[in-house]
């Protein structure tokens, strides 16, 4: 009866042009998970929007979840989905965190990606700072400029409305959470950055600071880095969170984070009450990885 009331006040909800899938039922779930249907950005094009729940979920309002997004959404619980058929089992570290009672009552927010990636989580302001010779290099190797702004108007103006709309949420910015990895923890810090009002901590996981996939290139990490340095926020009232391996594309990210950690520190984020950055040896760059690791995160964010 309370799946049938909740996917009733979904379908009132949402309207015509948007469906609601009450339910995705796959033997690699723990817990549940829901998904709206080709949700239409304005601007951009349209995707599934993913929300795990955790199995004791209350619809009824009594209990209120913290929530936390999270992009590439279509790699975070069911490897049929996922990139190289590999996913973060994120459902499976949220459902054991909370039964031991080491994080709050979180709902997780899976945004999928599209196939304009890349322009879609490329920090705006940050890319408009780069020499025009990079601009050029980035612009044509990677199919495109950037979108991001777009791509965060979404994320607060469309997706989390929706989710506070719908769900049990706890809305105000102290339990609101963020994380992405490699140009998802770019865009992750971009909008801390940006919507600092309405977030308090994200997690940027294996972060793409180059760009390129081509080269290290060292000039575009460090502009990008200087920027959010400019950026960032109070760190009396937000968190950050970074870590990276050291083979394949995570080879690349020591000089740059070393950087980004220092000026952090300048800025007041202090080890280990608002900060963490860390190196896992001989990790590489993929859902694998950071499916072994991604606990640590979490519990970063998301502390009772």
């Amino acid at each position: 009866m309370k799946h049938f009331l909740l996917y009733t006040f979904l379908l009132l909800l949402l309207g015509s042009n948007l469906q609601a899938q009450i339910r995705i039922q796959d033997a690699h779930l723990t817990g549940k998970l829901y998904r709206f249907e080709k949700v239409k950005p304005r601007f951009l094009e349209a995707r599934n929007i993913d929300v795990w729940v955790p199995e004791d979920f209350d619809s009824s309002g009594r209990t209120r979840y913290a929530v936390l997004y999270m992009h590439d959404g279509q790699n975070l619980f069911l490897p049929g989905y996922s990139f190289g058929g590999q996913e973060w089992g994120i459902d499976e570290a949220m459902d054991s965190l909370l039964r031991r009672g080491l994080i709050r009552k979180t709902i997780v927010v899976g945004i999928w990606n599209s196939p304009k990636r890349f322009i879609e989580y490329n920090p705006e302001d940050a890319f408009k700072k780069l020499d025009s010779l990079n601009k050029q290099k980035i612009t044509l190797e990677r199919g495109g400029t950037t979108l991001a702004n777009q791509y965060l108007d979404f994320v607060f103006e469309t997706v989390k409305p929706l989710i506070d709309s719908v769900f049990p949420t706890k809305p105000e910015a102290k339990n609101t959470f963020m994380m992405g990895s490699s140009m998802g923890g770019l865009i992750s810090l971009y909008a801390l950055c940006k919507h600092s009002e309405q977030l308090k901590a994200v997690a940027c996981v294996s972060t793409h600071w180059p760009l390129s996939l081509k080269e290290n290139n060292a000039q575009v990490a460090e502009q990008y880095i200087a920027y959010f340095a400019r950026h960032l926020p109070n760190p009396k009232q937000h968190k950050l969170y970074f870590d990276h391996g050291t083979t394949t594309l995570d080879a690349w990210y020591e000089p740059h984070q070393l950087l980004m950690d220092s000026l952090c520190k300048e800025s007041g984020y202090e080890t280990p009450k608002d900060f963490m950055s860390l190196v896992f040896p001989g990790e590489p760059h993929n859902e694998i990885a950071w499916r072994k690791r991604v606990g640590i995160p979490l519990k970063f964010l998301l502390q009772p």
